[in-house]
């Protein structure tokens, strides 16, 4: 962490009379936040850069157990008080996350705005700590600024504007994102690199890449419910292929694969996964040949599949 960097925050919370004063101040939950509320159980959460407390009071008036994370003490302090004054309890932990010991994983991890904030020669040590962070059915939420513009700068005090790409080959390939919302301001402070479009990830973990050997023993499963053994003549063709390994199906890789680059992306997905190519490549043909087993077609039949880890089937 930079002096210059601290220093800057600890001048905003200086000035700040409370936490409403805060420029990054927001009344709601961020988005996404509700949502994951009502749809499973309270946890552990991990609020990185809680900053004026929402997202920290929000979650533990929700149940959750939440730990709230600055290197702000004025920070910590207003997210205390505002919890008190809701009658629930965060526990605040003063540290910076790029040198943090990260104590046990969380079932989510949520960043209003720190990364855009961070400087670049901490982003890996960020990213060390996210991951070590997430649980591996955890839910990760994310915001963060975008050019408004193709080619906008930043403004004098940033934030550090990326576009999607960028951030999804960030947290790719441990990381995929399950939705994405955007939000434009037209006109911001000059201070700030005027108007910006205000991002919302949600992520998750990528089950081809966390779980490789559960991946292919659904192939398997799947090819045995319907009779049908691994083929050596099974075929299909590029195409195919390329929707198949693509973020649409199995998704080992988090990108559109074109035709004439499945047969290798497929090829190293399957070296970095000490997986045998060949084995791979003939479980995937029988798989989805139509004279074989005739399921992962260009007109798939889910309902007869077994492959939980493909998208079509997780986000049903």
């Amino acid at each position: 962490m930079s002096t210059h960097e601290k220093d800057t925050f600890l001048q905003t919370y200086q000035w700040a009379g409370d936490w409403s004063q805060l420029p990054w101040a927001h009344e709601e939950p961020t988005l996404f936040l509700a949502e994951i509320c009502q749809q499973q159980p309270a946890g552990r959460a991990l609020d990185l850069g809680c900053g004026s407390g929402t997202d920290s009071v929000y979650l533990a008036t929700h149940g959750w157990d939440v730990t709230a994370l600055d290197f702000i003490p004025k920070a910590l302090e207003f997210t205390q008080q505002r919890a008190q004054q809701a009658g629930a309890a965060v526990k605040p932990v003063e540290a910076d996350i790029t040198t943090w010991d990260v104590p046990h994983e969380f079932d989510l991890v949520l960043d209003h705005g720190l990364l855009h904030n961070m400087d670049p020669a901490r982003h890996a040590a960020y990213r060390e700590r996210v991951m070590a962070a997430l649980s591996d059915h955890g839910d990760f939420l994310l915001l963060h600024w975008h050019p408004l513009y193709p080619d906008q700068g930043n403004g004098e005090a940033g934030p550090t504007r990326r576009d999607r790409d960028a951030i999804r080959d960030f947290f790719a390939p441990e990381l995929s994102e399950r939705f994405f919302a955007r939000e434009e301001f037209e006109d911001l402070p000059d201070i700030v690199g005027g108007g910006m479009t205000q991002a919302y990830y949600w992520f998750r973990r990528n089950p081809a890449e966390a779980h490789p050997d559960q991946l292919l023993q659904q192939l398997r499963e799947t090819l045995a419910a319907h009779d049908q053994a691994i083929n050596s003549e099974a075929r299909i063709d590029d195409t195919l292929l390329a929707r198949i390994v693509g973020p649409g199906r199995l998704g080992l890789t988090h990108k559109i694969v074109d035709a004439s680059d499945a047969s290798a992306l497929l090829d190293g997905w399957a070296q970095g996964h000490g997986q045998d190519a060949g084995e791979l490549r003939q479980l995937i043909n029988s798989f989805a040949s139509t004279d074989h087993g005739d399921i992962c077609t260009g007109m798939p039949k889910c309902t007869e599949c077994k492959v939980h880890f493909c998208k079509r089937q997780r986000n049903r």
